[in-house]
């Protein structure tokens, strides 16, 4: 049996992978400043989680109240504050926006191949728009409250001695963030797949993400506008609502 002797190699240089996009540049500051989507997505998911979390807390003291007929925890007024500022945030600062800005950010760029979206910058702007608008309307409804359920149904919107603009303002705020990341999807599914991904290769979701932010962009600014009319007829007396000025 014959025997073949190899010469032992020197060892090849070990190779160098970069840190992920967690430990890449660590500190909160870093984290505030990114415009890296994948931390944009996780900080949005942070703060939805918190919405959701005291979403969840008022809906129990809600139901708590309805366990007897009579008064058990709260009275009547605060009772239609506390549903008006749970259907707030649910709806505005929870469900619209949880999967679009948090799991469309992580997710959208990596399935079409992208090393980010289109606007980063943009992306990071429409964060903290989002931050601002929660904190404006979940302000208003902690120091004045409204009354008013989270549709601000205009017949009593504009009666309600509770103040109502401040809430309705942040809403406002907060579809803007909407827009700017439907607008940023939508051009990067446009312009930034990857070499021979087609229409017709796009994964289901990002059709779906594609289709909710065109939604988000037409439907948005018309309902954003609309509760901030509201809103300013609820302080001016404009009469776009009210018919006793004209409004219908």
């Amino acid at each position: 049996m014959s025997t073949e002797a190899y010469e032992s190699l020197p060892d090849a240089p070990a190779e160098r992978s970069e840190p992920d996009y967690l430990h890449v540049d660590r500190g909160v500051t870093e984290w505030l400043t990114t415009t890296d989507h994948k931390r944009i997505g996780l900080m949005f998911y942070a703060v939805i989680v918190v919405m959701l979390f005291l979403g969840g807390v008022f809906a129990l003291i809600l139901r708590t109240e309805l366990l007897t007929p009579e008064r058990t925890i709260i009275d009547a007024a605060t009772y239609n504050r506390m549903f008006t500022l749970h259907g707030v945030i649910m709806v505005w600062l929870f469900m619209i926006p949880s999967i679009p800005n948090a799991f469309g950010n992580f997710v959208l760029p990596i399935m079409l191949g992208a090393k980010d979206l289109a606007f980063p910058r943009i992306n990071l702007a429409s964060f903290y728009i989002y931050l601002l608008g929660a904190a404006i309307a979940m302000g208003g409804m902690i120091a004045g409250g409204t009354d008013t359920g989270w549709t601000f149904y205009p017949t009593y919107s504009l009666k309600t001695p509770m103040t109502v603009f401040p809430v309705v303002f942040g809403i406002f705020i907060v579809g803007v963030s909407s827009i700017m990341t439907a607008v940023n999807f939508i051009v990067t599914t446009h312009t930034m797949r990857a070499e021979g991904l087609t229409w017709s290769r796009l994964p289901l979701f990002v059709w779906s993400t594609y289709a909710t932010s065109i939604i988000l962009l037409f439907a948005t600014p018309v309902l954003g506008l609309s509760i901030l009319l509201i809103g300013i007829d609820h302080v001016t007396a404009l009469g776009m609502f009210d018919p006793r000025f004209g409004g219908d």
